[in-house]
């Protein structure tokens, strides 16, 4: 495939897994080659840890099917000592971006400078659009 360039990131290829396709990576790791992809866009990082809402979370209807996890993650500490050090030791190509939600400003600001100092982010995803946040919806 074709390199593409994308915020001033050089990606191997332009195919990214969009955010919560696939966790943090190792959801898949076994099932797909993570290193083919251009990139990987992490589940959605807030700055304490989120349990999400309740069962059940996916609904099917003939035209397809709607989800609603409710940004469920383990927070930033977590996500930074566990989640992006192992995709730090797996991928050697693919990069990877971090998708961030918060209720406020500040968490959106917290995240990402707690996650900034790290080389294996290449870039932030911001989530404003999810109605799980004071703003969003």
């Amino acid at each position: 495939m074709t390199p593409v360039q994308l915020f001033g990131v050089s990606f191997q290829n332009p195919v990214l897994l969009a955010s919560g396709t696939a966790g943090f990576g190792r959801e898949v790791y076994g099932v797909t080659d993570l290193d083919a992809l251009g990139g990987i866009v992490t589940k959605a990082v807030t700055p304490e840890a989120r349990q999400g809402h309740p069962a059940p979370r996916v609904a099917e209807f003939p035209g397809g099917m709607l989800n609603a996890v409710g940004l469920a993650n383990p927070g930033l500490d977590a996500v930074r000592a566990h989640e992006l050090s192992w995709l730090a030791t797996t991928l050697r190509r693919a990069h990877v971006l971090v998708n961030v939600a918060g209720a406020t400003l500040d968490d959106y600001a917290q995240v990402i400078a707690g996650l900034t100092d790290l080389p294996v982010v290449s870039a932030f995803e911001i989530n404003a659009s999810c109605p799980n946040t004071s703003a969003g919806g």
